[in-house]
């Protein structure tokens, strides 16, 4: 008997771990319900002019990637960051009304991106740079001590975790949908503050 509830004890905590782990979601927000969908996307097809050096640098399995950094601003109370975003080409047809970006964490530090409000089609075709770049902010008691910890101690690259919520109208065989879809983030990017 003993032996029994060990083994169903260990079988539990297994599938608590595994469900503690696993990223959970809301049903919906702001009218739109959160579907984690899987997001096919589609083998680029080559442009005239592009090298292999410039298409090294895109990661083709991510949906969204961010470009090199732009400082925009620096006061006592923040540094600005404006950031291009591209989306990879997809299989499904669709239209993004916004993005909301979620648990946004930067080389370490909590930061905050400010909703990204324009509206874009899914590309089909080639990767597609956004017309606007995102707006970051990291704030103080943050800004001074992140800017200070990077000129002393300056790192090329920045680790970017967190989540972008995509909402927008998503086509799947003739139906369209109302759609949210949480993309889970990871990646590294350009230190703006090293030159």
């Amino acid at each position: 008997m003993t032996r029994y509830l060990t083994t169903t004890s260990a079988i539990l905590l297994a599938c608590l771990t595994a469900m503690a782990q696993a990223a959970s979601y809301p049903k919906e927000i702001r009218g739109y319900k959160v579907e984690r969908a899987v997001v096919e996307i589609k083998k680029e097809q080559k442009k005239a002019g592009n090298t292999s050096a410039q298409r090294d640098e895109v990661d083709p399995d991510a949906l969204i990637q961010f470009g090199d950094p732009q400082l925009a601003s620096v006061s006592p109370s923040s540094i600005g960051l404006e950031i291009p975003i591209s989306v990879a080409p997809v299989q499904q047809k669709g239209h993004v009304d916004f993005l909301i970006f979620e648990e946004m964490v930067v080389n370490g530090t909590t930061v905050h991106i400010d909703e990204y409000r324009h509206h874009f089609d899914l590309p089909n075709k080639n990767r597609s740079t956004l017309r606007e770049p995102l707006k970051f902010f990291i704030y103080l008691p943050s800004a001074l001590v992140a800017a200070i910890d990077e000129w002393n101690n300056s790192k090329e690259t920045w680790q970017v975790t967190g989540r972008v919520y995509v909402f927008g109208r998503f086509k799947k065989n003739v139906f369209t949908f109302k759609r949210c879809i949480p993309v889970e983030l990871k990646f590294m990017m350009r230190n703006p503050l090293r030159k």
